[in-house]
C-alpha cells in the first residue's frame, strides 16, 4: 500500500518467511553452515531451536533453495501427527505409494527405500520444521531411522527445527540426543544487528533515499521486539503505515506508543523503556472528516489509528476515481488519461 510513496518495489517487512530477504547475522550464518554440513555429512543430525519468529523457517528455505548435488530431500512442515502418520508422510515425500498403512509395513517400505538410495550413493535428508510438535513416539521413530546403517554410515541425515522446547524433548531421550551432532539455538538480534536488519530489508526492497528509521527509533524497536525478526517486521510495517496515512516522508517514533499494544499484545502504558519516546512531531495533514484520537500522550488505541489510516486512503481513492472518470469522458485514448498523483498508487 505504501510502496510507491516510499519508492519501494517490494514489501520490506512481511511476516511470512522470504529467504531472499534473510539478514545473515553471525548466528544465522552459523546455523546455516550447521544445516548445510548435516546434509553432506554421513553422520549429519542437527537440531536448530529458537524463539517464534527468529528466522528458523527462513533459514531452512534458504538452505533448500541453495541445495546442489545428487540427494533426496524429504521436507516435512506439518507436525501435528499421530503415531504412524510420520512414516506415511516420509513415504509420500519420497514418492512411494503406501501399500499397507500399518506402521510395521510402512517401516519395511522406508527401510527398503533407504537401502536402495544407499546402494545408489544418493544421500537421503529428512528436514522437519516445527518439530517441537512431534510426540515422543515420533522422536523415537526418527532415532530408529537414523540408527539404520549402510556401507557409508547412517542411511538418513536429519535436520530438526523448532521452538525452544524441542531441545528439551530431544534431550529427554538420551539415545536420540547422543546421535545429534550439533545443537544450536537462535537468539534475538542485538541492537546493532537490528539496525542493520532494518536497513538491509529496506535496501532489498529498493529504498535508496534518506535513512527512514533514526537511531532512537531503532533502539525502541529493539527494546520492544527483543531482536526477534518477525516482531521487528510488525513494528516497522506499522510505523510505515502510519507515516503513509498522514502523508509524511519520515517515521515518527511516537507512533510506536500507539501501535505496540495491538501489534505485540501488550499494555501500551506498561513494559520497560530504556529509551524514552520523544514528543510527537506534528506532520502535514490531509483533509479528513475523521476525528482525531483523544489524548495521544496516553494509551492511544492502534485500531483507531489504523481505522483513520484506512479512511484517509479511501478518501484519496474516492477523489482519484471521479477525476479519472472525468478525464475518461473527455479522452477516448488511454494515453491521455491523467496519471495518479505522485506518491500514491
Amino acid at each position: 500500500m505504501y510502496l510507491e510513496f516510499f519508492g519501494l518495489h517490494r514489501h520490506p517487512f512481511r511476516i511470512t518467511p522470504e529467504d531472499d530477504f534473510i539478514y545473515m547475522s553471525q548466528q544465522h550464518s552459523r546455523a546455516y553452515v550447521y544445516m548445510s554440513s548435516a546434509i553432506w555429512s554421513s553422520e549429519g543430525f542437527v537440531v536448530i531451536s529458537g524463539e517464534i519468529g527468529s528466522g528458523k523457517t527462513t533459514l531452512l528455505k534458504k538452505t533448500i533453495r541453495n541445495l546442489e548435488g545428487d540427494l533426496k530431500l524429504l521436507n516435512i512442515s506439518y507436525t501435528n501427527l499421530e503415531s504412524k502418520d510420520l512414516f506415511g508422510l516420509i513415504l509420500r515425500k519420497a514418492g512411494i505409494k503406501v501399500e499397507d498403512d500399518s506402521k510395521v509395513a510402512m517401516l519395511f517400505q522406508i527401510t527398503d527405500y533407504l537401502e536402495r538410495m544407499a546402494s545408489e550413493g544418493t544421500p537421503v535428508v529428512l528436514t522437519i520444521d516445527e518439530a517441537q510438535n512431534l510426540t515422543r513416539e515420533n522422536l523415537e521413530d526418527i532415532r530408529m531411522l537414523t540408527g539404520m546403517e549402510s556401507m557409508g554410515g547412517p542411511s538418513m541425515r536429519v535436520i530438526l527445527l523448532g521452538q525452544p522446547e524441542l531441545k528439551q524433548s530431544v534431550a529427554a531421550i538420551p539415545q536420540l540426543s547422543q546421535r545429534v551432532k550439533l545443537f544450536f539455538h537462535l537468539e534475538g538480534l542485538t541492537a546493532a544487528e537490528t539496525a542493520e536488519y532494518i536497513d538491509y530489508r529496506l535496501l532489498v526492497s529498493g529504498h535508496g533515499g534518506n535513512k527512514l528509521f533514526d537511531d532512537e527509533t531503532v533502539r525502541e524497536i529493539h527494546n520492544l521486539s527483543k531482536g526477534i525478526p518477525r516482531l521487528i517486521n510488525k513494528l516497522c510495517d506499522g510505523m510505515m503505515m502510519c507515516a503513509y496515512s498522514e502523508d509524511r516522508p519520515f517515521i515518527d517514533p511516537f507512533d510506536l506508543k500507539g501501535i505496540r499494544k495491538d501489534l505485540l499484545g501488550e499494555d501500551a502504558t506498561g513494559g520497560s523503556h530504556k529509551t524514552p519516546l520523544r514528543k510527537r512531531k506534528e506532520p502535514p495533514r490531509v483533509g479528513s472528516n475523521v476525528s482525531e484520537a483523544a489524548d495521544w500522550s496516553g494509551s492511544s488505541k492502534a485500531l483507531l489509528r489504523i481505522a483513520e489510516a484506512l479512511e484517509r486512503i479511501d478518501q484519496r481513492l474516492s477523489q482519484i476515481v471521479p477525476e479519472e472518470k472525468h478525464h475518461n469522458n473527455h479522452h477516448s485514448s488511454g494515453d491521455n488519461v491523467k496519471p495518479l498523483s505522485p506518491g500514491r498508487k
